[in-house]
Parts: C-alpha cells; structure tokens; sequence
C-alpha cells in the first residue's frame, strides 16, 4: 500500500463529512432541508468529531511519521483510511456498529502512530505524550459508544481528543521556545487536571465536568501567556492571522470552562448545546482556521497565500457563537437556529478561502519571474 498517495483522496472525504455534518446540524438545529439520510441527524456530533477530526488529526500524523520514517511508515495511513471507511458508513446511513468499531481500530492505530514516532526518534517529547493521551481518550470514547454508552458519556472524551491533539501541536509548532521548568511543570498539572476529569466524568459527570472544566481554564491561561502566538499579535499578515485565530480559540477555551464548572452535569438542551459548541466552534474551528495554511499543504501539496479575506470566516465565526450563547442563555430557539446558519456561512467561506489561496498559490507559481 503506498500510503502517501491516500493524502488527498482521504483529504476529499474529511472535506466531504465535513459539509454533510453540517448540514445535518443545520437540520439538528432546526431548519427544513432535503434529507438524503434521516439518521445523520442523530449522528452530527460523532460524525464531525470521529469522522472529520478523527480522519484528519489521523491523516496529519501519518503524514508527519511518513516524512521521517518513509516506507517504513506507510502502514500509519491506516489510521485515516479506517477512520474515513467509519466516517463513509456513517454518511451513507449503512453499518452503524461497523462504523462505531472502525473509530476504535483507527484510534488504536493512532496510538501507535505516537509510539512508534518517539520510536523512531529515540525520545519522548512533552507534546507528544499530550497528543498521545489524547489518542487514548479517544479510544475510551469510541469502545464506550462502540459499547452501547450513550454519546452525552463518550462525547467529552472525544472533545479531549482533540483538545489535548491541539494543545500537543501547539507545543510542537513552538518547539523553538524553551519553556522553563516552571512553565512546563503548570502546563502538565492543566492537562493532568483535565485528563482526570473527563476519566471521573464517566462514573459523576456533574463532578467530572466540573474538574474538567478548570482543567480548560488552566490551559486556556497558559496558553495565553506562554504560546507564542500572544507574542505575534503584531506582526503582519499571515503569522498575525494564525496568532489572531489562536488566541481568540484559547478565549473561547477558557469560557468553555466557565460554562463546565458553572452547570456540570449536562446530557441535552440548552446549557449542553451551550458547553459543547464553545468548545467545538469557539476553541476547535478557531484552531483549525488558524492552523489550515500549515497543515493543508502537507496534506495536499498544495500552497495556501495569504489574503485579507482569510478574516471574514473568522469575524462570522464569533459572531455566529456570540449569538448562539446568548440564544441558549435566553432560551431562543430561534436564535440558535439563526446562529447554526450563520456558523455554517463562516465554515463554507473559510473553505472557499482556502481554496481562492491555494488558486492565488498555484497562479503565483506560473508567473514568469521578473528579470529587474
């Protein structure tokens, strides 16, 4: 199997969950829309999170160890293409327990990915123990949903996934800083905070989400002192994109954990759509509009330039969360749907942002150069 040339196909799928997951959730949340499968509605949440982030955060570590391990590493595409095949099923309304155990082969295969990294290079990296742990919590919510627990149980575990993933790349990207021993000793006791509870909201999630939850303004705090995105605020173009991006996303982080240990124990309604999408649009979304013009090229080959219009999707996204907190606060039911169709609009701009880049890119490319 020659795995590198599964980058952008799987890249295509990510892509195409992505849009179907939204358009459930603009169902989910109220709005009349052509159904081309009933169930995905009751499936937004593990299709976004599974399928979507789970197929990408899987395809961007495989495609890390392929560059270091080469052929040796191809078996790493594993991890996206089994996470995609869920991810399909799931789409396609065919083989729901089949998709449910895909996500935890695949997430087994992403912690080995992470093993056989610190393998390969003969140590261990702070960050990726925190990446690592985040592929275990990710396996403990798959083999509990897998395993007929409800998704209000497995969904904060899947959520840490990704938290954890970020804040592991975070510290990657930013390796060039030596931290302090001070500073990496309060970053360790966030994530241990964190990490402890979500285990403890399997058995109290009252208890768990609240623990959880100053976990989240733990590591929103040390992210916005120590992350060296606060310190690029003012430069210029991109790089003042990305740090505007990250450090919006660690505010919305922060208040994701006020929420938490304001109202612990949450399995639907208002204060659950509240905590989740805080979490979900204001930390994960801000993460990836901020990291896309560095990951996508890796897993497309294809350049993203930078131009003005990148903010836009960014402006709408807060917006769109802005407006959905103060409906679910307020109880407006109409409100949020307003703010789901808003989100969806900054989602579908973001994309076509990206791609008028890497458009830009390629034309950049063609350009005969100049002989002044």
């Amino acid at each position: 199997m020659r795995g590198s040339l599964l980058r952008f196909p799987l890249f295509i799928i990510v892509i195409l969950m992505l849009i179907s997951g939204g358009w459930a959730a603009l169902q989910r949340a109220g709005w009349s829309l052509p159904t081309f499968n009933t169930g995905l509605v009751g499936l937004h949440g593990p299709l976004m999170i599974c399928g979507v982030f789970g197929t990408l955060i899987s395809l961007e570590r495989a495609v890390a160890l392929f560059a270091i391990a080469r052929t040796k590493g191809q078996w790493a595409f594993l991890a996206p293409l089994i996470s995609g095949v869920g991810g399909t099923l799931m789409l396609v309304g065919v083989g729901l327990e089949v998709s449910k155990w895909c996500f935890v082969i695949a997430s087994v295969v992403l912690i080995a990915i992470y093993l056989y990294t610190a393998i390969t290079r003969h140590y261990w990296t702070m960050y990726g123990v925190i990446m690592t742990f985040g592929a275990g919590l990710w396996f403990a919510g798959n083999l509990l949903w897998a395993t007929g627990q409800p998704i209000f149980v497995a969904v904060h575990l899947w959520i840490a996934f990704i938290v954890l993933t970020i804040v592991g790349e975070r510290l990657e990207l930013s390796r060039v800083t030596r931290l302090t021993r001070q500073s990496a000793y309060l970053l360790a006791g966030a994530v241990a905070v964190y990490v402890t509870g979500v285990l403890v909201a399997i058995f109290s999630l009252g208890t768990g989400i609240r623990i959880a939850g100053a976990g989240m303004v733990l590591m929103a705090l040390w992210l916005l002192r120590y992350d060296v995105a606060s310190k690029r605020l003012g430069a210029a173009d991109l790089t003042r994109y990305i740090a505007l991006c990250l450090f919006s996303g660690y505010i919305w982080l922060g208040i994701g954990g006020l929420i938490g240990i304001g109202f612990g124990a949450v399995y639907a309604g208002y204060q659950y759509d509240a905590f989740i999408h805080t979490l979900v649009v204001g930390f994960i979304l801000s993460m990836v509009f901020g990291h896309a013009p560095m990951i996508f090229p890796a897993l497309t080959g294809r350049h993203i330039t930078y131009s003005p219009i990148m903010y836009l999707p960014l402006v709408i996204l807060h917006f769109s969360l802005i407006i959905r907190l103060i409906s679910d606060f307020s109880g407006s039911f109409e409100g949020r749907m307003t703010a789901s169709l808003i989100n969806a609009a900054a989602v579908i701009l973001f994309l076509m942002a990206m791609g008028y880049g890497a458009v830009k890119s390629k034309s950049a490319e063609r350009r005969p150069m100049s002989t002044a």
